[in-house]
Parts: C-alpha cells; sequence; structure tokens
C-alpha cells in the first residue's frame, strides 16, 4: 500500500503507467509539477508499524494472554495497547527527529546560520510532531503503569494512582521525563530559528528517544553496562537513519525548494549517505551486543521465540543495507531524469517501510520476556553490584583486571583512531603536526580507558580510597593530557572546508568554539564551581550514593569527572583557541585557588570520623574492607597526594607557555622595530621628553 502511494505522489503527469489527480501546483514546486499529498504515506507507514508490532508480538511470545484466574489481570486494552503506542511514540520520535535533520544540515540554509523558508517549515513540523509525542509517550506511560500494577487501564487514570506509583517505576519515570523533554522541544520549535538551533533541539530529541532504553528490563541483566550502552546506540542510530531518510523522501517526492533539482536531491542524498553509513555500523555493532545480552547461545536464535524474531529482524537489516547499497552505488551516481528520480524515490520508500518493520519487531522485543537465565549472585551486596566481590586488591589485579564499560571503551578507541587519521592526513599532504600532541593525546585516551575500563574501575565500587585513586586519575591526569594534544586545532587543519552552503564538520568546529555555549562552559565562573565546588556537593550529601547506586549514574559521574578537568585544563593550559583567553596572572591564581579547595577538601576527608557515602559503600562491602573509617581515610590521602602531582605539572606548563608567550612577542617587537628603525622607542623618548620639558616650564 505504501509503495503505491509513493509510486503514484512520485509520478509526472504524463507517465502512462501511473495516473494522477490533477490539482494546483505549490508555491514551491515547478511549474507543470502536481503538489504530492504525502498524508496517505505517513498513515500507510503507521497502518504498517501497528501491524508487524502486533504480528511481532504474537511470534515472540510476548502478546496478551488473559492470566489464571486470581491473578493481576490489566485486561486486553492495556496488553495490546502497550506495544502499539510504543511504536507510534517511536515514530512520532522519528519524525521530530526528520524536521530537525532536515533543518539543521540537510535543507539549504540562509544567512549567517539562520534556517531557510524551508527550514524554518521543518522546525514548526517538528513541533508539531514533537507534541504528538509527548501526549504518546503520556499514554505509553498510563499503559506502562497498568500493566505493571495489574490493574485496568480506567483505575491507572485516576489521579491518586498516577501520583503515587508512577514516579517510582523508572519505566513510568523515564516516560515521563520523554514527555517533558518533548514538550520543551515544542516550545523552543516555535522560537528557533537557526541551523544550530535545530541541531540542539535534534540532540535532545535523541536523548529523549533513548530515555525508556534506560529503563527497560534489559538494564537488569548481569551485562547491563552493556546492555544499556547498545540499547542507547541502537535507538540513537535508529532515529538519525529513519529521520534523514524520511526528510530525504518528503521533500524529494513534494519537490520543495532546496530538493526541486536532481542535482539538489543528489546532493542532499550524497551528504545523508555517509551518516546513514555510520548509523548503520553502529546498528549491527549494538544489535550484535544486544542479542549477546539476552541470549545465551546461538541456537537460541532458532530454537526460541525470541531467537525467531531477532532472526525475522536481522534479515530485515541485512534487506535494508541492500537496498542502501544499491540507492548509494547504482541510483545516486546517476540521479539524472524524471524515471530515475522515481526510481529513487521509491526505493527511499521501501527503504523506511523496512526501517518501521525493524522499528517495530524491536518494540515487540524490548517488550517480551528473553531466554537468557540470569544468574543469582549470593548477596544483596553483589546483585547491585551485577558481579561478584573482587578479590583483595593487589597492584596486578587493580591494574590490570577488566570490567567492560563500552561507552569510554569505544568512544576512546574511536577517539584516538580519528585523532590518527587527521594527523596521517596532515603529513599526506605535507603538513607537520609535533609528535608530542600526538602521544599526549594517546597517553590522555589510554588513562581514560585504563580508569574506566581496567580493575580499578572495578575496586572502585567497593572502596572510597581506590574510588578516589580512579576520580583523580580521570579527572587530573587523563583530561591534561588530552587536552596537550589539541585535538580542535588539529581537526581546523584536516578538515577540509564545505564546498556548499550546508555547514560542513569543520564548520561545525568554527561554530562550537565560537558559540555562546563555548563562552559559559569556558568562564572561569562555571569551570572552576564544575571542577572544585562540585567535590564538596558529591562526597558531602547522599549524591554520591544515588550515582553510585545504577549504572546511568555511575557512567554520568564518570563523565562529569572527565569533562571537568577537561574544561579545567584547557582554560589554563589548552593548545585549542578558548573564546576569552585568560591573563596569564589568572590562570596562576586559579590553579593556586584549585589547588588549595582540592588541599581543603583531602583534610576534611582524612579527618572525618565517618565513613563517605554509607548508603552505597556499607551494603557493597567484601570482607577485605575490614574498616570502613580507614578506607575513607585513605581516600582523603589519595586526594592530597595525587591533586598535588597534576597541578604541579600544571603550572610548570603554564610557565613554559608564558616564557614562550614572551619570547614571541620580543622577536615580534625586534622585527618591528628592524623595519621602522625603532619608531616606538623613538616616539615614546619624544614622549618623555615632552613631559619633562612641560614640568620644567
Amino acid at each position: 500500500m505504501w509503495l503505491l502511494l509513493v509510486s503514484s505522489c512520485g509520478a509526472d503527469k504524463d507517465d502512462p503507467d501511473v495516473t494522477t489527480t490533477e490539482t494546483a501546483p505549490t508555491p514551491s514546486a515547478p511549474t507543470g509539477t502536481a503538489p504530492v499529498r504525502i498524508g496517505p504515506w505517513i498513515t500507510g507507514l503507521v497502518a504498517l508499524g501497528v501491524v508487524v508490532v502486533s504480528v511481532s508480538m504474537l511470534l515472540a511470545g510476548g502478546a496478551y494472554e488473559a492470566p489464571t484466574v486470581g491473578l493481576p489481570d490489566p485486561g486486553p486494552i492495556v496488553g495490546w495497547g502497550l506495544p502499539i503506542s510504543r511504536i507510534l511514540t517511536d515514530i512520532a520520535a522519528a519524525f521530530t527527529a526528520a524536521w530537525l535533520i532536515g533543518a539543521a544540515f540537510m535543507n539549504p540554509p540562509g544567512r549567517d546560520g539562520v534556517v531557510s523558508r524551508l527550514g524554518r517549515a521543518d522546525v514548526k513540523r517538528a513541533a508539531i510532531s514533537a507534541g504528538v509525542w509527548a501526549v504518546l509517550s503520556l499514554t505509553q506511560m498510563v499503559l506502562t503503569l497498568a500493566n505493571v500494577l495489574g490493574i485496568s487501564l480506567t483505575e491507572a487514570l485516576r489521579p491518586e494512582i498516577i501520583s503515587t506509583y508512577a514516579w517510582d517505576v523508572p519505566t513510568t519515570r523515564a516516560l515521563a521525563i520523554t514527555a517533558l523533554i518533548a514538550a520543551v522541544v515544542v516550545v523552543v520549535a516555535v522560537f528557533a530559528s537557526t541551523t544550530a538551533g535545530a541541531a540542539i533541539l535534534l540532540v535532545l530529541t535523541v536523548v529523549a528517544a533513548a530515555l525508556p532504553t534506560l529503563a527497560g528490563h534489559g538494564s537488569g541483566l548481569g551485562d547491563h553496562g552493556l546492555a544499556l550502552s547498545a540499547g542507547v546506540t541502537h535507538i540513537a542510530a535508529a532515529m538519525i537513519w529513519l529521520g534523514g531518510l524520511l526528510v530525504l523522501t518528503i521533500h524529494g517526492l513534494r519537490r520543495e525548494n532546496g530538493y526541486t533539482k536532481d542535482t539538489d536531491l543528489q546532493h542532499s542524498a550524497t551528504r545523508f549517505g555517509k551518516a546513514a553509513l555510520i548509523a548503520v555500523l553502529l546498528l549491527a555493532v549494538s544489535g550484535i551486543a544486544n542479542s549477546y545480552t539476552r541470549l545465551d547461545t546461538v541456537d537460541q536464535l532458532f530454537s526460541t521465540d525470541y531467537g525467531r524474531a531477532v532472526t525475522a529482524k536481522v534479515i530485515v537489516l541485512l534487506a535494508l543495507v541492500a537496498v542502501a547499497a544499491i540507492i548509494r552505488r547504482r541510483i545516486v551516481p546517476n540521479l539524472t531524469g524524471d524515471k530515475r528520480r522515481r526510481n529513487f524515490l521509491r526505493l527511499l520508500a521501501l527503504e523506511v517501510s523496512l526501517v518501521v518493520v525493524a522499528f517495530a519487531i524491536g518494540v515487540a522485543l524490548a517488550l517480551s520476556d528473553y531466554p537468557r537465565v540470569e544468574s543469582l549472585l549470593p548477596t544483596f551486596g553483589e546483585s547491585l553490584l551485577g558481579y561478584p566481590y573482587p578479590p583483595p586488591p593487589t597492584v596486578s589485579n587493580v591494574m590490570l583486571g577488566f570490567l567492560l564499560e563500552p561507552v569510554f571503551l569505544v568512544g576512546g578507541i574511536v577517539a584516538a583512531a580519528l585523532y590518527v587519521m587527521a594527523v596521517f592526513r596532515l603529513r599526506a599532504r605535507g603538513d607537520a603536526w609535533p609528535i608530542g600532541r600526538t602521544i599526549a593525546w594517546l597517553c590522555g585516551i589510554g588513562l581514560m580507558i585504563w580508569t574506566t575500563n581496567a580493575g580499578i574501575a572495578l575496586y572502585s565500587q567497593v572502596s572510597v580510597g581506590l574510588h578516589m585513586v580512579q576520580h583523580m586519575t580521570m579527572a587530573m591526569m587523563a583530561p591534561m593530557l588530552m587536552v596537550l594534544g589539541g585535538p580542535a586545532t588539529l581537526a581546523l587543519r584536516a578538515l577540509k572546508p564545505s564546498t556548499g552552503t550546508q555547514r560542513g564538520p569543520r564548520e561545525w568546529v568554527v561554530w562550537g568554539l565560537h558559540s555562546r555555549i563555548a563562552r559559559i562552559v569556558t568562564s572561569p565562573f562555571f569551570v572552576f564551581p564544575l571542577f572544585s565546588l562540585s567535590l564538596f556537593v558529591l562526597y558531602f550529601t547522599p549524591l554520591l550514593s544515588f550515582l553510585m547506586g545504577s549504572h546511568v549514574g555511575h557512567v554520568a559521574m564518570q563523565f562529569h569527572f572527565i569533562a571537568s578537568g577537561y574544561l579545567f585544563a584547557w582554560i589554563i593550559m589548552g593548545i585549542d583557541p578558548v573564546p576569552k583567553p585568560l591573563p596569564y596572572s589568572a590562570r596562576f591564581a586559579l590553579v593556586l585557588l584549585a589547588l588549595g579547595v582540592h588541599g581543603f577538601f583531602a583534610v576534611i576527608v582524612m579527618m572525618s570520623s565517618q565513613p563517605l557515602a554509607p548508603e552505597w559503600y556499607s551494603i557493597v562491602r567484601p570482607d577485605w574492607v575490614t574498616d570502613p573509617v580507614a578506607d575513607t581515610v585513605f581516600g582523603g590521602q589519595v586526594a592530597w597526594g595525587i591533586s598535588e602531582i597534576p597541578m604541579l605539572f600544571m603550572v610548570i606548563v603554564l610557565t613554559w607557555h608564558w616564557m614562550q608567550r614572551d619570547e614571541r612577542d620580543a622577536r615580534r617587537h625586534d622585527r618591528q622595530a628592524a623595519r621602522d628603525g625603532d619608531a616606538q622607542l623613538h616616539a615614546y623618548n619624544a614622549y618623555l621628553d615632552r613631559i619633562n620639558t612641560r614640568s620644567k616650564q
């Protein structure tokens, strides 16, 4: 049905094989081209998603069945309404992302980063889609609450039920936050008028779409870190892929400004193809990781209902890759003429339909029981950790142990690879790049990976002292080395300027360095509290225990350590340009102030008679932690000792940079004096003579 709709929408009046309806041309369409009705096609996509998710629920074994008499029964409305509302929510989120992708990256922009007329229309459409998304998220929240509590939909709608339980159930809480973010997108989109604003809204959209995944039942797996990271990556990649396909297809069908000519459509398709390739790779890797966390053996792909649904999704994704390859290699390079344009848009419509099918199967899998049998751990503390208590720490198992954290492992490897590729690109064209910067960056990335994936990451969750080793290394040593690598400077030199009217990667880097956001996050009034004063908020309140209690909170805390340390090192001794550089004297003062605050914090911890974060560390306490207070005192000693070394290194580097700046200034003045015969000095001496003459009169 949806392919027939697209075929008729993309056809010309002169095509004898297709019947079209005569209508007045739209302002954006060329003369003689009938306007396209997208509504029937979108309706077909929605219907396709609903049908496939219903069938997939039956195949995956997650369809509603009336429970045994006497057990709670939410009823068939909730049982079938939940998966249907979820696929509708995902489609609404994808359309929101689609319009924002068009406004920020694919449509021809206006001047000075302002969206074009089409871009502004897309932002308004994003506001409408986000409004629908918010309503559907709240609907899904109520259905989920009814399903969890085992009550009817009518009872779940009672205000006292929602106010009592909605915030306590992780999934309904995530959906409530998603609805709130979607509402924010609605309000901000009404006033957004720049491509940068649309890009920021897109980031918010992708984050909000991934939130329910963080609270799904995959988060309770033993490999919960891998399950959560893979789930979030899967949703984000799918949103970008489907969003880009939707906006490209719809604008291409409607022949709107910027997509009227075949060359314009070809340029947009080529531009999106690079992002789509990355999205496909992320989908494949994250899909494999998701299957690993939910299946015990490979044969379960064929011997269980859940596995057969996974296999069906794999087949759909392989078909998607095949269609995308045909479009990229055969259609896009030769996109000239109405016939090729129609074929291109039909294949795009097929690709969109297959992505919706994959979405629907994914929804069914997310709501069905997986066959993997979870092994129970002997103690409550080990259940909270998700793994058995580690043995007593030694140098070897702290340094060489392993605990997978995919976010920082994969992110670090990608950051290192991109940096090395940029260096090779510079050298290939004959430009030099200091080897010391490359070594500093790779060492900083290596330290970041070590602190988050080695044995220290394992022990930091059960020992305050070893947690402090991880914290200080992650917040001080690793960021300093990464800052000395100058990644933004390298990117500006390695990336090619955009050849079209849209911003390319280099233009986005330039915008980022000069944006209002950059001015705020590099202000000492923002960086110093974030880097130093946040220690007192984290360690002397229940916040540390709260963050340690969930994988998401733990990752967020580690990201805070790295980001705050990077910002502090950047404004003190960074190679990359800062919107408002501080004078060297102010930088010295800031380092000394931070050193004093860290020392004061360490002394308080060392003098403490109570253990830090007892709400967490008293529960996850292995037998070899015999004295929690002594462990806390050791943490204070670590905070004192480790903070001194990086600060001293920072002072040395800052002094060296100051000396180099003075030497450059001196050489510049010498060259100027040689050119003009030291005119500045003579003018100054003449000024002094005039003052002296006036004083004698």
